[in-house]
């Protein structure tokens, strides 16, 4: 354990209720790590490096390089169309998708809902869940703008399942983390694992105090974000996309490498990061760009960025919602760490005369997930049905930030798109997720 970053990273987690981290640091072609606190507020059980935290959406960046592997391996094209390999979504019901490539649906352009979830939770097939995909329509016309989906990335599981003849689970460990090194936990791991997984926890505003939460996963989503292990194996993924590994050549040779790095076409990924590639978020910075990827859960978070022009990698996983601020917290000032990390860090314009409420609330929809903007004596409010409530500051005309009420996390950044002859909000862009305005 490196003793100055342990100390910097036990400083932050305190000053914002985070009961358990890990950070490591990999630089100059040398690998430090810290840990801190426990795995459950009021337990004694310490977080050590093999502890697991739930890695949300960070495990769409392995599913993306496993499907970058099939590319490699001269078993797929990623301008495939997606329905070769997803029989579901050839059905009559899935109008326009058969025209959906595999390389849109990497770099979140496919058009494809958001947050697309199956009657039952437990039900982990993913034909069963292409074949319901198959009925919920495009949100426009696909590869015109970016538009943040779960459900692509739970299609392409089912790609790697039509391909490999092996379960997505399977494919995973046996193409990318075994040879890695990562003893991986997933859906449907057994009481007895080989590693502990960390509780989730929610910080609630003015409490101070992190109270345990259970971690809710629909099965059918491992694929999207179902994946749990430490910052250890992440700086060890990240080093594979530096081609910082003995096997790199073989497990994802130099050319895939580039191709998941490249920025994608209309992938403007506002709000989330400076762009994306094929499966990875693009991050500006002085020293040229970083890549990596976030992930949140009900409880916890996880940070992975990866500086292709100096070979340095860092990851951080956190057991609150309090990590996006941890995050924020160390990001600046990790010491020793070289150049400047990238990170998204949104250009709210200047004061402008902002538009009107009777212009901006109503109801806005992107599949199964949905929007509300209201009027509140302090302004507008946000809220999506889920159990998220928010407080929203407009800047300049359309842009908005959005903090939660009911949980300590960093502020969302989001847009509304206008009619440019009406001037009404007909689109609200929140967390990469492009949402159609239904009702005022």
């Amino acid at each position: 354990m490196d003793a100055h970053l342990t100390v910097r990273l036990a400083e932050a987690a305190r000053d914002h209720a985070v009961p358990g981290a890990q950070l490591t640091v990999h630089h100059d072609g040398r690998t430090r790590s810290a840990v801190t606190g426990v795995t459950r507020a009021g337990t004694a059980d310490p977080v050590t490096p093999e502890t697991a935290f739930a890695l949300g959406s960070v495990t769409k960046a392995f599913t993306a390089t496993v499907v970058a592997q099939l590319a490699a391996d001269g078993d797929i094209d990623l301008d495939d169309r997606i329905a070769e390999y997803v029989p579901e979504l050839s059905a009559p019901a899935a109008a326009g998708m058969d025209s959906v490539t595999i390389r849109q649906v990497l770099s979140h352009t496919a058009a494809l809902v958001a947050d697309h979830e199956l009657d039952n939770h437990e039900d982990a097939s993913l034909i069963r869940y292409a074949a319901s995909v198959a009925n919920t329509g495009l949100l426009n016309a696909p590869g015109t703008c970016f538009s943040y989906s779960n459900t692509g990335y739970n299609l392409l599981g089912r790609v790697i399942e039509y391909v490999t003849d092996m379960k997505w689970r399977a494919a995973l460990e046996n193409f990318l983390l075994r040879p890695l090194g990562i003893d991986p936990l997933l859906p449907g791991d057994s009481a007895d694992r080989s590693r502990t997984l960390a509780t989730c926890h929610t910080v609630r505003p003015g409490d101070g105090s992190a109270h345990p939460v259970g971690l809710f996963l629909p099965h059918s989503w491992a694929p999207a974000s179902g994946l749990a292990a430490g910052a250890d194996d992440l700086v060890r993924f990240a080093r594979l996309h530096l081609g910082d590994h003995p096997d790199a050549e073989v497990l994802l040779p130099a050319e895939l490498r580039a191709e998941v790095a490249r920025q994608a076409p209309g992938a403007d990924a506002f709000g989330m990061a400076d762009g994306w590639g094929l499966g990875l978020a693009r991050y500006d910075s002085p020293d040229g760009v970083w890549l990596g990827h976030d992930g949140t859960v009900d409880g916890g978070t996880a940070h992975l960025r990866f500086h292709p022009a100096s070979g340095t990698a860092l990851a951080l996983t956190t057991n609150a919602t309090t990590g996006t601020l941890l995050w924020a917290d160390l990001v600046g000032g990790l010491p020793g760490l070289g150049p400047a990390v990238g990170d998204y860090r949104p250009r709210l314009p200047d004061p402008a005369q902002p538009l009107a409420a009777e212009r901006l609330v109503g109801d806005y929809r992107n599949g199964d997930t949905s929007f509300s903007v209201r009027r509140h004596p302090t302004g507008l409010r946000l809220s999506d049905g889920t159990g998220l409530v928010a407080e929203m500051a407009l800047h300049g005309q359309s842009v908005f930030t959005a903090r939660r009420l009911d949980a300590r996390e960093a502020a969302y950044t989001g847009r509304f798109v206008t009619d440019p002859v009406t001037g009404e909000a007909v689109v609200l862009q929140l967390g990469g997720r492009s949402a159609r305005r239904t009702a005022a």
